[in-house]
Formats: C-alpha cells, sequence, structure tokens
C-alpha cells in the first residue's frame, strides 16, 4: 500500500513555484488543479481550495549532516532556525516554512534506519565502498539482507545460488594474498561474503552466481549497509580456504558493513550512448 498527504493552498502557483524550484521535488503527477511531488517514498499533493492547510510538519531526511548542512545553506533565506542537534529523538536538523506557513524540518537521523529507499534510489546510490566502521552487523540485521537475497532471479528457478559468510580474518588474509592489491577492501569491515551457485544444480552457474551477487548488493544497500564487489576469485586456491566445490562458480566476494565514507553521484553517460534500437 502507498500513500500521498493532500493540503489544501490558496496560491497553487506560488506553492508549484516554491517546492519545485526552491526544493527541487519532481512532479510525481499534475492535476492541473492539484499537483503531487514526490520526495524519495514522500507524495506530497497540493490542490486549489478557499482555505490554506498548514497543520503539522513536512519532514524531509537526509542520509547526513553534511547533506543537512548543504540544505540549510541553499535555504537559510527560509530558514527558522540553524542546524542543530536534538538528543531526544538522536536527530541533526532545522526548521523553515514553506510560503503558506506550514512548518518544514530538514534532518538527518543518527541510528541505522529500517529500509526506506525507493528502487530508483538503491539504483542511482548504491557506490563500491572500501572504508567500514567498526561498528558490528547484528546476526538479525544480516538475516534480513539474506531474506531478501531468497528472491534472486534463477535459470529454470533452480535456485542454485549460496553465500559464505567469513568472519575468519585468516581466511581473508589468505584470499586478500592470492587476490593482491584490489582484495585489499575484504579487510576493512567486519567480515566479508562470498556469492556462488552449484555446478551441478545450475544450468546457468555463472549468470545464477553473478546475479546473487547483485541482488546481495542491493539488499545490503536497503538496509544501510555498503558492499564492494571484489572479482576474479573463481580460483582453485580460494575455494579449497572456503569449502567450495571445484564445480561451482565464485562470482565474487564482498566486504559487508556499516559505510566510513559516501559519495555523490558522479557523471554518467546518456541512454543514447548505451542503447541501440534495431
Amino acid at each position: 500500500m502507498n500513500g500521498i498527504v493532500f493540503f489544501k493552498t490558496k496560491d497553487l502557483g506560488r506553492i508549484r513555484s516554491f517546492y519545485a524550484s526552491m526544493l527541487e521535488l519532481p512532479v510525481w503527477l499534475d492535476q492541473d488543479s492539484c499537483v503531487i511531488f514526490r520526495s524519495g517514498n514522500q507524495l506530497l499533493g497540493f490542490c486549489e481550495g478557499e482555505s490554506i492547510e498548514n497543520c503539522g510538519t513536512i519532514t524531509f531526511f537526509f542520509n547526513d549532516r553534511e547533506q543537512v548542512d548543504a540544505a540549510y545553506t541553499k535555504l537559510k533565506s527560509i530558514a527558522k532556525t540553524a542546524p542543530g542537534e536534538n538528543p531526544k529523538y538522536n536527530i541533526y536538523h532545522f526548521w523553515a516554512t514553506d510560503p503558506e506557513g506550514r512548518s518544514l524540518e530538514f534532518q538527518c537521523f543518527e541510528r541505522q534506519l529500517e529500509p526506506y529507499l525507493t528502487l530508483e534510489e538503491s539504483l542511482k546510490t548504491r557506490r563500491s565502498i572500501r572504508k567500514y566502521t567498526a561498528e558490528p552487523v547484528s546476526p538479525e540485521l544480516l538475516n534480513n539482507v539474506f531474506e531478501l537475497c531468497r528472491y534472486s532471479p534463477t535459470a529454470c528457478n533452480l535456485q542454485g545460488y549460496y553465500y559464505v559468510v567469513i568472519k575468519k580474518r585468516e581466511i581473508l588474509e589468505k584470499i586478500v594474498a592470492l587476490r593482491g592489491p584490489s582484495g585489499k577492501p575484504l579487510l576493512a569491515a567486519p567480515f566479508a561474503i562470498a556469492v556462488a551457485a552449484k555446478g551441478d544444480i545450475s544450468h546457468r552457474k555463472i549468470q545464477d552466481a553473478c546475479i546473487a551477487a547483485y541482488h546481495l548488493l542491493l539488499a545490503a544497500k536497503a538496509y544501510g549497509l555498503g558492499t564492494c564487489w571484489v572479482t576474479d576469485m573463481d580460483k582453485e586456491e580460494i575455494k579449497n580456504l572456503l569449502g567450495i566445490p571445484p564445480q561451482d562458480y565464485i562470482a565474487c566476494l564482498t566486504p559487508l558493513g556499516y559505510p566510513a565514507e559516501h559519495f555523490p553521484l558522479p557523471d554518467r553517460h546518456q541512454v543514447s550512448d548505451f542503447v541501440r534500437y534495431l
């Protein structure tokens, strides 16, 4: 189930301009006398009326303090407070108002959150993380990640993929020694995960393992965890270290933990650069 919060406005043109231009929210649906904006997984509707509805608070939240500070710099002209800590709710935030007096809050949560990203956000913002905090990943959270991995597609639905969680550092050090410098991110997180597919079950073990690997990367992103795809791992020595049969295929190993670094959206080529129509 999805939802929209609607507000009555006496000046739709002004409100449309404010949320589209000042806050840079994309229009999700335009119905002339009623326009709906999207902010992540939040939908806000403003409809023409004879009165103004401005009760409550519209809250926008970001990943970290840096993004809150950037929003404050941009919106300083409408801000009512400077950014600051709120220890009661463990947030960092500031307040502002829209042209009709609605309270706006811009904040970041300073705690781990349940999944909230849309699929579009996850696909756009997933990054390869090579630095991690020392905060442990709970068994419950890791199980939630693997619960999403259950839905990785496979050839003929044979479900031959599997994951090996590696917590023994001596094993990871041996793997990195075999892999070389590109494998060093595996030592940066609390543990690493190998993604493989069974050669005696899967009809397409390479494809099944690679899809399962990307499913893991996206599932981890949904729970606020970082990953880094480290390839060239389908080697006899590594399989022996991990107890993986020789007929199976290892798509990659990835560290997994809470990111200690964040990256902005990089420049990407245009759709016309990589799509052809026959």
